[in-house]
């Protein structure tokens, strides 16, 4: 067996000197394909050395490299062998059970490319011959980035703005086959054209690509030159400022059909698409910028920035703008904003108020002009319906207003006293119904007479009159029975009597017509009326006196007189009937009508009263003396008292009393007359005849006052 083991070898060196002289033609000793490995990879030879036919077996496997034996195998003493050169470090793997036979070469080098093939012996067939033309691809460097300016780019570049253009060169050291670089977006292509670089083994893609917002924030190149292995590649980050692209606005919450409601908060959502980096949000109300809201958030991924604001509309807000605006800080001004606004559609149950159509003030109007009301209501929606109210009940057709009461404006053509009152007017609409705060209308009429018109009070006429405004000015038309009309004007609706200058007894006709600003009294106020009823009340507390040497009426004073007549009715000769024999005024208050007397007042205490009295003269026995109380009226019906025989007894004369008559007196006058003249001339006589002499002193004293007795003691010094 030693032995045999020591002659293989010798056999195996005789068959390679064999295999030199029969070089391999490529075609002519055999077919030829084609097969690519790679540097530092491994690569399988097949050999078709199955027989054709069934008692037919290969007794020997041989393989070459360029006509180099690198391996065979003998079947008939299963030995195999290599080439020690070729087969370093055992990198040769043969299977020659399987079919094809199969010989893997590992760590492969460039020095391995060369035309393969082998060779299989059989028992009886010819000697089949296979070619491989094996070709050694070498991968190139990983690709890699220079700017513009030959900078070496890592994994970012930038930051650009949109509507720049980039420029960024991509580098691949070696390859065998010389690579192809390409730039990609993804799986799409951007650019092929490579070539070939100033530096030796180096090729090279430089990529002009204008920037946009659709430019790819990632950037790939790649390097192939062979199938075998996928592209080596690098990627690059562009960082690209773009402006906003989108802005809009939605209502996420309190919004029934795009419509707000006033007093109900809402929340409005800001969403911003585009922008890059991160945009600045901000709201705004009708040019009023709004702090108060959500902080924004940032989805840089998806480039989205969201904001939200809650808000709660007034009626105010109805028809404002809602804007917000959106700002790339990184952006130039001009191109940095975009805002979406939007208009607030904010509803409302009707803010209602009443306004008066016409001149003058807003609650009055006068009687038979026009009364024009207006229901002012701002509302949204629109106002459906209309109620007006007067006096807190609901305005239906006819009565006193017309048939259009359910319009916004109510039409009294002409205004009467029946249309005072407080107003209201309700406005509806599918929010709510609102009621406007009440106005109350003045319906101002002319004076008219109430009543009797006019009435007589104590000593004062009364005009009965009423209208709106209250009369400030009274037309007077008096006129006393048998007398001319007297005209007064006042500006109070009652007249005293005492401003009538004319005599006032009997009847006395009157008239008034009062005046307001509004319009004349339509009717004036008439009346006649007797005064009998201002003439004082008949005394009724008189009695007779006989004083100072004749009789006396002495009475109490009555209400309202101003004087009092006293009478004296004598009986006739016939005795049938009394006579007024004469009748006196006595003016209240003179000296010959009034004495002071007194009644007793309260406990210890005296208390003044007034007598009226009046002479009467001499009173018989048949006779009466009346006492009437008067006034400018008229007087009171007399009362009438006859003296008592007491009081006539009391009056008789005393026994002397016949001198003082007439005749007698006469006599007796002249008899003392002369008895008096006759006594004087005997004294005159007498005094004559008596001796002169010095006259006794006459002394007087007088009694001085301070001032005169000072003046006579400054003369005497």
């Amino acid at each position: 067996m030693g032995r045999r083991m020591r002659v293989t070898p010798a056999l195996y060196l005789l068959l390679l000197i064999y295999t030199r002289v029969y070089t391999f033609i490529p075609g002519v000793d055999g077919p030829v394909s084609q097969q690519e490995a790679l540097d530092g990879g491994n690569t399988t030879l097949h050999c078709n050395s199955s027989a054709d036919t069934s008692d037919e077996q290969f007794t020997l496997l041989v393989w070459y490299k360029d006509n180099v034996p690198i391996f065979s195998f003998d079947t008939r003493v299963e030995i195999e062998w290599s080439n020690e050169g070729f087969n370093r470090s055992g990198r040769i793997r043969a299977d020659v059970v399987s079919q094809p036979t199969a010989l893997t070469i590992s760590a492969l080098t460039e020095d391995d490319e060369d035309l393969y093939h082998c060779r299989v012996d059989f028992l009886n067939s010819q000697t089949r011959n296979i070619g491989v033309n094996l070709t050694i691809t070498v991968l190139p460097s990983k690709p890699f980035f220079l700017d513009e300016v030959g900078n070496k780019v890592e994994d970012r570049i930038g930051p650009y703005h949109e509507e720049d253009t980039l420029v960024l060169s991509c580098l691949v050291i070696g390859g065998r086959p010389p690579p192809h670089i390409s730039w990609y977006s993804g799986s799409t292509l951007v650019d092929a054209s490579d070539g070939a670089s100033d530096i030796p083994s180096v090729k090279e893609n430089v990529l002009y690509l204008p920037l946009n917002r659709d430019t790819p924030a990632e950037l790939y190149c790649k390097a192939s030159n062979t199938d075998l292995a996928p592209p080596l590649e690098a990627s690059v980050h562009i960082e690209i400022y773009v402006s906003v692209q989108n802005v809009s606005i939605q209502w996420v919450e309190g919004v029934i059909g795009h419509t707000l409601r006033s007093g109900r908060p809402a929340v409005a959502q800001c969403t911003v698409h585009g922008s890059y980096p991160q945009p600045i949000l901000e709201w705004w109300l009708d040019r009023q910028h709004l702090t108060k809201h959500s902080n924004q958030s940032w989805n840089n991924l998806t480039r989205t920035s969201i904001s939200y604001l809650e808000l709660i509309p007034s009626v105010a807000e109805n028809g404002a703008t809602l804007a917000c605006v959106a700002t790339n800080t990184a952006m130039a001004p001009s191109r940095g904003s975009k805002a979406d606004v939007i208009k607030l559609n904010v509803t409302y149950s009707p803010i209602v108020e009443i306004a008066k159509l016409g001149d003058g003030d807003l609650s009055d109007v006068a009687e038979l002009d026009p009364l024009h009301l207006e229901c002012e209501v701002q509302a949204n929606p629109p106002v459906n319906k209309f109620i007006w109210y007067h006096n807190d009940s609901e305005i239906v057709p006819g009565y006193i207003w017309g048939s259009n009461v359910y319009s916004h404006k109510l039409l009294v053509e002409e205004a009467s006293r029946r249309h005072s009152g407080v107003y209201s007017c309700a406005a509806s609409n599918n929010v709510g119904e609102t009621r406007a705060e009440p106005l109350t209308i003045t319906v101002y009429y002319p004076p008219e007479c109430i009543g009797p018109g006019i009435s007589l009070v104590k000593e004062t006429i009364k005009c009965n009159v009423h209208g709106l405004p209250s009369p400030d000015t009274y037309f007077w038309h008096v006129q006393p029975a048998g007398l001319d009309v007297q005209h007064l004007t006042t500006g109070s609706p009652i007249l005293p009597l005492s401003q009538i200058n004319e005599p006032l007894s009997g009847t006395m006709k009157a008239s008034c017509e009062a005046g307001n600003g509004i319009a004349s009294q339509y009717e004036v106020c008439e009346r006649i009326f007797s005064l009998e009823s201002l003439r004082p009340p008949q005394p009724n507390q008189c009695d007779l006196a006989f004083e100072y040497g004749e009789f006396q009426m002495r009475c109490i004073p009555v209400e309202n007189a101003t004087y009092y007549e006293i009478s004296v009715w004598r009986m006739s000769t016939s005795n049938s009937s009394l006579y007024l024999e004469r009748r006196g005024s006595i003016g209240f208050g003179t000296r010959q009508a009034l004495a002071q007397g007194g009644v007793e007042g309260a406990p210890g205490s005296i208390a003044p009263t007034w007598l009226v009295r009046g002479a009467l003269g001499v009173l018989k026995s048949a006779d009466e003396a009346g006492a009437a109380a008067c006034n400018r009226y008229g007087c009171s019906a007399p009362l009438l008292l006859r003296p008592t025989e007491n009081l006539l007894l009391a009056a008789e004369p005393p026994w002397w009393h016949f001198i003082l008559e007439k005749d007698v007196g006469i006599s007796l006058g002249a008899v003392v007359l002369v008895i008096s003249f006759v006594v004087s001339t005997v004294l005159v006589v007498r005094l004559i005849r008596r001796p002169r002499g010095k006259p006794p002193p006459v002394i007087q004293v007088v009694q001085l006052d301070d001032l005169t007795r000072n003046y006579i003691d400054t003369m005497a010094g």
